[in-house]
């Protein structure tokens, strides 16, 4: 057999082979999404590492579709709130707010109200390791924002920590702990507050 004709029929055999990574991936993806869907509310505890490496602690709050509260702890003034179309970051040692828009965040894959993340376009890849998954989104058509990295327990799923990486190369990692699902929430722990000097980037 000449090169061409091996060539020829490599080809061919390749094309004829399934390829169980697309399936099995289809299927992970199907159930994250369900698991994600399963979650009306999620409360707990998170340790933060922003981009210079500077750690933080706190409690966090969902109430999907859209709202999130992340109190962090003191030294960190900070207190991070959606209220399901904002995403508010008040620095609460000089009575200031800064606005953005929820869905141009990265957050807003996992916050939306129906979750479907095979068929989203946001999924870049899968990653597997023992007892573990990593999901690469990033919202299709706002590729200059960032991604999310979304890391799963396998068995059972559970959702454990999100990266952020931003359009600059930093990296921010939130890990979660001592998490409670679908349990009441509270409304007004998602409502942004007006600060002194309110700075919303939605008027630059």
């Amino acid at each position: 057999m000449n090169r061409r004709a091996f060539c020829t029929l490599a080809v061919f055999a390749a094309l004829s082979v399934p390829a169980p990574s697309l399936a099995q991936d289809g299927r992970d993806l199907a159930r994250i999404s369900a698991y994600l869907n399963s979650i009306s509310t999620l409360e707990g505890e998170f340790v933060q590492v922003d981009p210079d490496g500077v750690l933080s602690e706190g409690e966090f709050y969902i109430s999907r579709p859209g709202r999130i509260r992340f109190e962090y702890r003191q030294p960190n003034p900070a207190l991070v709130i959606s209220d399901g179309l904002w995403v508010g970051v008040v620095d609460k040692r000089y009575d200031q707010v800064n606005r953005f828009p929820l869905d141009q965040t990265p957050l807003n894959l996992i916050l939306k109200s129906n979750i479907n993340l095979a068929d989203e376009g946001a999924v870049r890849r899968i990653e597997r390791s023992e007892g573990q998954m990593r999901v690469v989104a990033i919202e299709p058509g706002q590729e200059d924002r960032g991604s999310i990295t979304m890391v799963f327990a396998d068995n059972p799923l559970e959702l454990r920590q999100w990266i952020v990486d931003d359009n600059e190369g930093g990296a921010t990692t939130v890990a979660l702990s001592s998490t409670r699902a679908n349990i009441p929430a509270r409304p007004e722990n998602f409502v942004i507050p007006e600060g002194a000097r309110l700075n919303d980037e939605s008027e630059r």
